[in-house]
Order: structure tokens, then sequence, then C-alpha cells
């Protein structure tokens, strides 16, 4: 009797040893549809999403896929995750973590418009159920992965029905006190990740994979910053502060900036602080001391304004390169301006390479110089425009000016533009879903395309052209970083469709305003200059009319343009008119800040009369004849006129129309016109018709 007990005890023993030595492993349940069955994914069992979690998490774990393609929250639904075998397999597995993910296929016109008010009592019942699993497992729910406007249903309600189902998820998490994970956001900035709109690559679930090892592990990647964070930074002064950045999860975070302390702690990788705003001045150190990871700190930090300098060529176009170069990098520097270029990685005509595919992305296609308020060669291949701007403000303001440039060249409008705004209207859908020579996009940037992709249109990778790249890859990353306005000079690759362009500004500047959270934020834009290019003259006039949008400014560059250069050299003279709108409107300078626009037009007899804002002291250059100045009747058949000025207003005729009704000034695509105010500030193209 007592040998077996003696033999029990051992058996018990060994027993504990062999959990001790081999711990039982962490189940974690993958729920869902088709995304975690990983439906086109080649080799699923290696790379769908559960397939890479347990690669992540490791030999403690035991991840598995019980994803179930066409599966819906709803019991309604065409195909409930309810009746699926999946669902008894799931909880006979008696997990320790349940990560759901579903309502993808619930978004469908066979199943929301029926039965959407089922949805958020059939997903909490879901959840409950897991919960009361004999396992007690903790149970996470995910938003979802984009849908994208490709889908056949997008425009006809399936747009609006995942926006509500989103919606709905955030506040089942909210009322089922369960965690959530964000799959959208990171996803949607990587549509090449989608190859039929809707079930994401390896690539993508890869993405998946590791929001999702991040929320179950905590670890986010140790304390970072964000991109514009660094030596000689400026933060924008008279508004709140806010240092953020990743650290683990529930690290415990301490920031000193300007000898003041703030205490939080991260939240899903997350942190922020807030400090109240702060006059400019500097520098300032900055300490982020983390519990968990290593300290940072970043010796000079200033306080003061921070502009965004974007576009395409004639912004990106280099301080080396502008007229009277050598004189500007020797007498016109500043130690309190502070510069930072974004680069792009690849551009030009050649066929791109296998390596460069690969980082036309959101992730890696900018190059990052980092702050500097040096002369030396960041400054030398900084954009002339900005560097012009920001050292005229300087001068005026006395303060650190910090100016970020990331202009592109040949980068149409669209480019810009966030997907969320692209997919708002129908005309601009169309450029989404179809970027192979669209016919509202210009020639010239459709060939750039074919020859980078080497005429294969079929390739599953976007173009640097193509619409929402630059905003996702150029913007998105640094919506985090405040700043005081935008200076923008970009249009030459929209020059074909003026009513397609006008429309894509406006969504441009009310989109990045959005994205600030900064609805009033200046925005002030070069006019293109005069060159022998078709439609030059309306495309200019249509920029004029996009004044009306508030709170924009326009600095006219017609006289500074060059007849068969694309890229005329007298920048310093448009980022010096662009710095005096900008002292003018935003920092309420008494300066005079615009040449003649275009106010009223009477009819008077036979004769027009033309009336002006800031047409104070109206002339021409040189007293010579006015230049390029056109008069039709109601037929539009415009012709050259005969003009005189008086009193500040400008009077047209011609013997040929006893009736005119309208004008146009500067139409002429390389145009030699040449009314000015007193102030010898040039007067836009403009006409009435």
């Amino acid at each position: 009797m007592l040998q077996k007990k003696i033999k029990i005890g051992w058996a018990i023993v060994i027993v504990f040893f062999v959990i001790e030595m081999y711990p039982q492993k962490t189940k974690v349940a993958c729920i869902g549809d088709s995304v975690t069955y990983g439906l086109g994914i080649k080799e699923r069992d290696r790379n769908s999403y559960p397939a890479q979690l347990q690669q992540l998490l490791g030999d403690n774990f035991e991840a598995k896929n019980f994803g179930a393609s066409g599966a819906t929250v709803l019991k309604n639904g065409h195909k409930p995750y309810w009746n699926k075998s999946t669902f008894d397999k799931s909880k006979a597995f008696a997990p320790d973590i349940v990560i759901i993910y579903l309502g993808l296929n619930d978004q469908g016109l066979n199943n929301w418009p029926k039965h959407k008010d089922e949805f958020e009592k059939d997903y909490l019942e879901l959840i409950n159920i897991y919960k009361s699993l004999p396992s007690k497992p903790k149970v996470i729910i995910c938003k979802m992965s984009p849908t994208l406007s490709g889908h056949h249903w997008f425009e006809e309600g399936m747009r609006e029905n995942f926006k509500e189902i989103q919606s709905k998820i955030e506040a089942i998490s909210l009322q089922s006190k369960t965690e959530l994970i964000d799959l959208h956001e990171p996803l949607y900035r990587f549509p090449e990740y989608f190859p039929d709109n809707l079930h994401p690559t390896k690539e993508g679930a890869a993405i998946i994979a590791n929001k999702v090892y991040s929320a179950i592990s905590g670890d986010y990647g140790g304390l970072q910053l964000p991109k514009l964070y660094g030596e000689k930074m400026v933060l924008q002064r008279n508004e709140p502060i806010e240092i953020s950045g990743i650290a683990n999860g529930n690290d415990e975070i301490k920031v000193t900036l300007n000898k003041v302390t703030l205490k939080t702690t991260s939240k899903k990788g997350v942190w922020k602080v807030t400090y109240p705003p702060m006059n400019a001045g500097g520098p300032f150190k900055l300490n982020i001391n983390s519990k968990l990871s290593q300290n940072l700190v970043i010796n000079e930090v200033y306080i003061g304004d921070v502009w965004l300098a974007s576009g395409q060529s004639n912004m990106d176009f280099k301080v080396h390169q502008m007229k009277s170069s050598k004189t500007v990098l020797k007498d016109s520097l500043s130690s309190n301006i502070f510069i930072f270029s974004m680069d792009p990685k690849v551009l030009g005509s050649t066929e791109f390479t296998k390596e460069e595919f690969e980082i036309i992305n959101a992730n890696d296609f900018f190059n990052y110089s980092g702050w500097s308020n040096s002369n030396d060669k960041i400054l030398e291949d900084f954009s002339a425009v900005a560097y012009s701007f920001a050292y005229n403000l300087q001068k005026k303001l006395n303060i650190p000016i910090g100016i970020v440039c990331n202009a592109v060249g040949g980068s149409p409008t669209q480019s810009w533009i966030s997907r969320e705004q692209m997919g708002s209207q129908h005309e601009t859908i169309s450029l989404l879903n179809d970027t192979w020579q669209h016919p509202s996009v210009n020639s010239w940037v459709s060939k750039r395309k074919i020859e980078n992709f080497g005429g294969n249109k079929n390739l599953k990778t976007r173009h640097p052209y193509d619409p929402t790249i630059l905003f996702d890859a150029g913007i998105k990353p640094i919506l985090d970083y405040n700043i005081t306005g935008v200076i923008w000079y970009q249009g030459e690759s929209n020059t074909n469709d003026i009513n397609l362009h006008s429309n894509l500004f406006e969504l441009l500047v009310n989109d990045w305003r959005t994205q600030w959270n900064k609805p009033n934020m200046p925005f002030y834009f070069a006019q293109l200059s005069s060159i022998d290019r078709a439609n030059l003259g309306a495309f200019r006039d249509s920029q004029r009319k996009s004044l009306l949008i508030p709170n924009t400014g326009m600095a006219v560059s017609l006289d500074v343009g060059h007849e068969t250069d694309v890229h005329p050299n007298k920048k310093w003279i448009i980022g010096e008119r662009l710095s005096k709108i900008a002292l003018v409107k935003t920092y309420k300078k008494d300066l005079n800040y615009s040449g003649p626009l275009l106010d009223y037009v009477n009819v008077v007899e036979n004769k027009l009369e033309v009336y002006f804002k800031y047409g104070e002291g109206l002339k021409t250059k040189e007293n010579d004849p006015l230049k390029d100045i056109q008069i039709a009747g109601k037929d539009g058949i415009f012709i050259s006129g005969k003009s005189k000025i008086e009193n500040d207003k400008l009077i047209i005729w011609s013997s040929k129309i006893k009736n005119p009704r309208f004008v146009r000034y500067g139409y002429t695509s390389f145009s030699n016109g040449n009314l000015v105010n007193r102030y010898n500030l040039p007067a836009s193209t403009f006409s009435n018709q």
C-alpha cells in the first residue's frame, strides 16, 4: 500500500514537472469570415492572418483559424456564422482569447437594408456566448478592413452600409466593455493589398496579424516618436501643444518640455500629453521617459510657426536652381528658419525596378531629411519658393519659422487627396477605379505611368501619380504635427480638365482642413505661370475663381513665366508674394499684397467698364498700351479691343462689337499682360464669361 502511494506521489511530481517544463499553451480562436479564412491568399495555411499571428506569438500560443467565407453576424443574414460548423468548433476549442472579425458580409445589399436593426443584438449575443464559455476567454472585436470603391455595390449603398456597421461595432465595443482593434485605418492606406477590393493579400493579412499580436501581447515596438520629431524641430506657438507617440501597452510616459513635466499612460500603444499654448522661443529640451522602454531626448526644440509647402515640380524647384541662388545662399540666410524635406525615393521616366515598386507605398515612399537651419546641402536642395516664403515671413515676424516641403514633381491634384474624399463623388470614384489612361487624366501623367510600368497595366501596385497615394504617404504620416497653414504650387498636371481640377482643388483644401481638424486653416497657392501650352489662360482664370474658397489667397506668377520652360527660375518673387498674402491674411499686417482682381463689369453703351479689387493706382507697366486684352459680344467670340484706364477702372471697346458683353485678360497661354496696380503687383488672368 505504501509502495502504491509512493508511486502515485512520484506520478504527481512528474506531472507537475512536465507541466512546468511544458506549460499549457494559450489558445487564440480567430473567428471571422473570408478575411480571417484567407480567401484568395496563396498558401493560406501559412499566409492567412491567423497563421501569421501564430508565427508572431510563438510556441506558447496556439492560434487557430475559424474563419468561414461569406459568414454574417446577422442570424437572418444570407450565411449566418451561427450556422457554420466553425462556430461549434471554435467553442469546443476552449479558447483563452477570442478575436472576432465579422460584419463585412453584413453590409451586402442582400443583408443590411432588411436586417440592420438586428445587428447589435446579434453581435452582443455572439460576444456573450464566447465570454460564457467554461474557459472564460478574453474577447476582442475588430473594426472591419476596407471595402474599396471598385466593388460593384459601392455606389449602390454599400459605402453607406459600411460606415453604419463600423459605427455600430464601435458602439458594441463600448456596450459590451470589449476591447476594439481598428483594422480599417492601417489597411485603408494600402489599396494595392486588395486586388478584388475586399480581400487582403498576404501583405494585408500581415498588417492584421501585427495589429492583433500587439493587442494580445502589448508589444507595439517600444517608445517611438512621429516622423517630424527630431533635433531643431519647431512646434506651433499660441495653440495647445500635443506631444504624442507610440509605446508598449500601459507604459508610463513622462514628458518634460521647457521644464514642465506631464505624465500619461499609453493606451493601445498610443500616448499623448497636451501643454497649454506657449509663446515663440527656444531652444528648449524635450525629454520623454518610458518605464518599459528606452528614453528619448531632443536637445533643441523651438516654438514658432510651422508651414507646409506642397505641390509638384515648381514647388520642388531647388534653391540652388533659382535665379540669384548664390546671392540667396550668401545673404538671405536666417538661423531662425528651420527646414525639413520629404523627398520621393522613386520618380523618373524609366521603367521601375522590382525594388523600386516595393517602396511605392504609404510607408516607404519618402526620405525624411530631418530639421536644419544651416547653409548646407539640405538648404541648397530645398524648395526655392518655400524658403523664400519662410525667409520673408521670418524677417517680418522675428520668430522661429519651421517649414516642411513634400512636393513631388509631376504629381496631379488627385494624388494628394484622401480616399475618404475621393470616394465621396461619382466623378472622383471613377478616377480611383480606373488609373490606367483614364480619359480625365492628363496625357503626360498617363504616359509617365506607362513608361514606369513598362506598359504592363496588370501590375497590382500603385504609381506615384495615382489617386490618394501621396496623401497616404506624404500627408497622413504628418497629421499629428500641428501647422499654421499650407502653401501650394501645383496644377500643371491637371490643365487638361479645368472643371475637374476646380472640383479636385476644393476637395483637397477641405480635406486637409478636416484631416488637421482646422476648418479655417490658411491655404495659399501660386497661380500657374505663363508658358506656351494649350489651355493655360482658362486654367489660370479657374484658379482665380478658387479664391471663393474661404481663407485662401493666390500669388500671381503670370509675369515671371517662360515661354518654353515649365520651370521658370524667378522663384524668389513667388515665395515673397505668398509671404505677403500670409502676412496680411494670417498675421494681420498692413501690407499691399495683391495685384488687381476682377470685381465686376458694367456695360455702358458700346463699352465695358471693368472694376477691380486691389486696383488702386491701376496702370500698365511703363505706361505701355495694355496687352493681351480681348472683348466679345453675346456670341462669346473674342477679338482684340481698344482700352484705356480712367479712375482705377479699365474701359474696353471695339468698333466691331456694338453690344459687348464679355472681357478677358491674360488668356494667352504665354501672356505678355502688363496690367498692374500702384504697387506694381500684377493683375490676375480674368474673364467675366
